[in-house]
């Protein structure tokens, strides 16, 4: 773990309150939007710079009748992982409601975000 990231504890530490927030985030958001949530996991990858890894947190939504798939690096962090959680929210409602759209014929194959 490189200095910059100490602050925030370990990857394992930071998913657990970023996946807390997140789920809460994107729940709210579903309710709202008239969705449901599939599932919001959090994966680690190995980084493939050096000896370092990479958290991604992956959601997926059911949407205007189709299946998407967003996911988005959360560690290393840039921020807190309340606030995090909150901005994947955001991007994640955004990128719904701008890249899903029903059109004639389409098929039902995931979209991703």
């Amino acid at each position: 773990m490189t200095d910059d990231t100490a602050a925030w504890g370990g990857p394992q530490e930071y998913s657990d309150v970023f996946l807390r927030s997140a789920l809460r985030a994107v729940q709210d958001l579903c309710e709202r939007r008239g969705s449901v949530l599939e599932s919001l996991t959090c994966d680690v990858v190995p980084d493939t710079t050096g000896d370092d890894v990479v958290v991604a947190a992956t959601t997926v939504v059911l949407f205007r009748g189709h299946r998407c798939v967003f996911r988005r690096g959360i560690w290393p962090p840039n921020h807190p992982a309340d606030t995090r959680a909150a901005i994947y929210a955001s991007v994640l409602e955004e990128r719904l409601l701008t890249r899903v759209h029903l059109r004639i014929g389409d098929d039902a194959s995931p979209v991703d975000l």
